[in-house]
Order: C-alpha cells, then structure tokens, then sequence
C-alpha cells in the first residue's frame, strides 16, 4: 500500500469506523475531484481485503479488516460521534485516545480522553437519553476512580496532578449532582466557543 493508504486503514483503526464524508475531509479535502478520488481508493482498499464497508448509512461507513466491531452494530452512531469531536476540536488537541482502558471491567469507560488546549477531559457521547438513575451511576463511576487516585499516575500530569474534567456531549440538559469538574454540551462547536470566550 502506499503511504496514504496505510494511513487510510491506521485511522480507521484508530476511530474502529469513519463515514466516507469524514474521510474525504481527512485525506482528499484538497483534490478538484474529492469525492470521485475517495471513491476509487476506498473501492481498490476494499477489494484487496484491506478495509470493510457498510452501505446501511449513508454515506456509506468503512471499517478496518479486520473490524472490533460488526457492520451491523448499534454502536456505529456512537463511534462517528467520537471521531466528529476529534475532528471539530484536532487544531487544539494535544492527545485523543478512543475508550481508554483505566482498569479492570467495571472501571469508568469514557468515550473518550483528550488533551484540549492544554486541558485534559474525560469525553462522553450521549446520544440516547438517560433516565437520572442511569446518569447518575455514570458519574458514581467516576467519582469511585477519583478515590481510586489511579489517574495520579497518568503520564501528562504535572508536578501537582489533577483529575480530568468531565466533557459530555449531549442534547439532554442532566441535572448532575457531583463533587468533580463536569461540563455539558451540545457540540464540539459549543465546547470551543465557550472556551474561547473564557480566555
């Protein structure tokens, strides 16, 4: 492969899934034929078994080959929603890694951990509705990991560490009753926005 493709497939790896629109803004952008270009590089990576596609959305979504998850997964929307945050925010992001592993099963699972201008989150897509209960054992989690002081021993901290702030991405407004940072949101955009105006 060349070097664009292998980049191709690294990403898709890196996100598990990507529609055709969020890569022709990562790779072809810049080309007078961007989506014809798109087209036939993901049509050749496709047919040589290097990548997966699912014509269930439209655009159409590719996956890696192989895939940690089905073409036919409820959790498709979700992973596109983490890539749209990385793509809204990459001109200020530090770091992002997809579902950090934190520790044993039953440990918090953020969506998400980013190092966004110079700051770090906890990331968490919510595009379904939570009853208070469930959001509330969420945050629970999060709070049992602070006490846990595992995120002392995170690699970026500085001198001094400090727990990450919560970053939840959401068009439900949750009342959340919490000792730690937690912001909601309605987009990347907003995040930014807001941010901009603090500074």
């Amino acid at each position: 492969m060349i070097e664009r493709d292998q980049e191709i497939v690294n990403t898709l790896e890196f996100f598990k899934c990507l529609s055709r629109d969020d890569l022709i803004l990562l790779f072809f952008k810049d080309k007078k034929s961007a989506v014809s270009n798109c087209n036939q590089v993901l049509r050749r990576l496709r047919d040589r078994g290097h990548i997966k596609q699912s014509k269930r959305h439209s655009p159409a979504v590719y996956f890696p080959n192989p895939s940690t998850i089905k073409e036919t997964s409820q959790k498709i929307p979700h992973y596109l929603g983490i890539a749209r945050v990385y793509f809204s925010l990459s001109h200020y992001i530090n770091s992002f890694e997809v579902e950090p592993k934190l520790g044993p099963k039953g440990t918090v699972e953020p969506d998400a951990f980013m190092i966004y201008n110079n700051s770090p989150y906890f990331v968490e897509i919510q595009l379904t509705q939570y009853n208070v209960k469930t959001m509330q054992e969420k945050i629970e989690r999060y709070e049992n990991y602070y006490y846990s002081n595992e995120w002392r021993k995170f690699p970026w901290q500085p001198d001094e560490p400090f727990f990450p702030a919560i970053a939840i991405f959401t068009q439900t407004s949750y009342e959340i009753n919490s000792f730690l940072e937690i912001y909601q949101y309605k987009s990347a955009k907003e995040l930014h926005q807001l941010s901009a105006m603090q500074i």
